[in-house]
């Protein structure tokens, strides 16, 4: 027993002595004059130079006078801070350009004593720069007192940063009470996540036009989904050819003539939808960047309009030194996982629509619409010689049925634009409370009641060939 209570001695007097030595390389704790403290100090300093020099009283008095707010400052602003907890609340995601609101929560521990003018500043800033030149944010909050065993509340609310992948950093508590001559902070550890998806925007009529003419050409094309094409409208009276599996049996009997089940056949056709965020090695320009932007926004308003109706499939793959796809049933699950992955989506000079191809289902690349957008001219006959696996009647098949638009060239503005009305409209389509929604973990996975997401990535980038579930 003796032994063990000197072994807890010696472990927590290396932990203090570990902590007060990173305190002194790391301080949580400091206290800093302000601009007002220094003059205030000045003028002390100078009172009690004239003071000595003249020898006058009088004058050392007042300097005694002034030193007294200075302790005051010193001693009492750093009481204000003690068994002071704080919490910050903010959404899960949040699209760019959206109303960005974090709430900070301050408990004050103790019992009787009031801590005043106390401030808050937090950092959030994008994990990579690289995604897309996104410039972190710095939430502000004051709260004029907070009483003992009291809890006050703080919003801060400002316009999404650009689409990313953001983190919160240490978080300051700081006070200039009582007199404003010394500012006193503390940092408090609060680390966490912030995913901004990309900005939304509107499809206009062309795009659906689009659609309905590519499904109406290829509709007897269509591989058999009848699970997910056909949904129960009905029942109408018994036609010569119905099948006689059909049959309503329970109603027939009520009404003594044969009655049948009435199908509505879905006429909609699967998407595969293939993003290529190019940018040149050197010399990138302001307005090649926002192209790769808008082709970006416009994938993201696709994935979500298409995600409304769960009687499709939906493939979103993308270009880059890991090229992959993701693919599933339209739901709002999978809606997560495409915004998601294209918010942190890296905009590459390298990789094409080859390596793509290569990894995209068979399935898709032979029954799907198969949109392409870029941000630069494409020669498909050039990427479909480079797949291995698109060869002869496979790839002319293909590239009759490819849709290439150049985001730089202004393909997307008939298609797509911005409307400032969209963020009360667009909210509500996807809405999940955060309780409901699944973890990083689970969301990457894809799990599906119907059919999981899946995803697959080039192989001789990220050295794995089999999809990941």
């Amino acid at each position: 027993m003796k032994v063990n209570s000197k072994q807890k001695l010696r472990r927590r007097r290396f932990l203090r002595a570990a902590r007060g030595l990173a305190g002194a390389f790391w301080p949580a704790e400091r206290s800093i004059l302000t601009s007002e403290g220094l003059y205030y100090v000045s003028v002390s300093l100078l009172l009690l130079v004239a003071g000595l020099y003249q020898q006058v009283n009088l004058i050392l008095l007042v300097f005694t006078l002034t030193a007294g707010p200075l302790l005051a400052s010193a001693l009492g602003g750093r009481s204000m801070l003690r068994k002071l907890t704080v919490a910050r609340r903010f959404p899960p995601y949040v699209f760019s350009g959206d109303p960005l609101v974090i709430d900070y929560t301050l408990d004050n521990g103790r019992r009787s004593h009031a801590s005043l003018a106390v401030f808050l500043e937090d950092a959030l800033a994008p994990v990579d720069r690289g995604v897309s030149g996104g410039v972190g944010v710095a939430p502000r909050a004051f709260f004029p007192r907070i009483a003992g065993r009291g809890r006050e509340h703080g919003r801060w609310q400002c316009t999404s940063p650009s689409r990313g992948r953001y983190a919160f950093a240490d978080l300051d508590l700081g006070t200039r009470s009582p007199f404003g001559i010394v500012e006193h902070r503390v940092t408090i550890p609060l680390p966490s996540e912030l995913l901004v998806y990309p900005r939304l925007g509107r499809l206009t009529r062309r795009w659906y036009q689009f659609q309905r003419q590519a499904t109406e050409s290829r509709g007897g094309a269509r591989h058999d989904r009848s699970a997910q094409q056909v949904e129960y409208h009905g029942l109408r009276d018994y036609r010569s050819g119905d099948s006689p599996r059909w049959i309503h049996w329970r109603t027939t009997a009520r009404r003594g003539e044969l009655m049948v089940k009435e199908f509505e056949q879905h006429n909609e056709q699967d998407l595969a939808l293939l993003v290529d965020p190019w940018i040149p090695r050197s010399k990138v320009t302001a307005e090649q960047r926002e192209a790769v932007e808008t082709a970006v926004s416009f994938a993201a308003t696709v994935c979500l309009e298409t995600c409304r109706t769960s009687s499709r499939r939906l493939v979103l793959g993308w270009t880059g030194p890991g090229a992959g796809a993701w693919q599933g049933p339209a739901s709002v699950k999978l809606l997560h996982e495409l915004l998601e992955q294209l918010a942190v989506l890296r905009p590459s000079h390298e990789g094409g629509l080859a390596g793509l191809f290569d990894v995209m289902p068979p399935a898709m690349l032979r029954d799907a619409i198969l949109v392409v957008v870029s941000t630069r001219p494409i020669n498909l006959v050039e990427e479909a010689e480079k797949s291995s696996r698109l060869s002869g009647a496979p790839a002319r098949g293909l590239l009759g049925r490819v849709t290439l638009l150049n985001a730089a060239a202004g393909d997307l503005a008939p298609l797509f634009q911005f409307d400032a009305d969209r963020v009360d409209l667009a909210r509500p389509r996807i809405a999940l409370e955060p309780a409901d929604r699944s973890s990083a973990e689970t969301r990457r996975r894809g799990l599906s009641e119907d059919e999981p997401p899946r995803r697959t990535t080039n192989p001789s980038a990220s050295g794995e060939g089999a999809p990941a579930p």
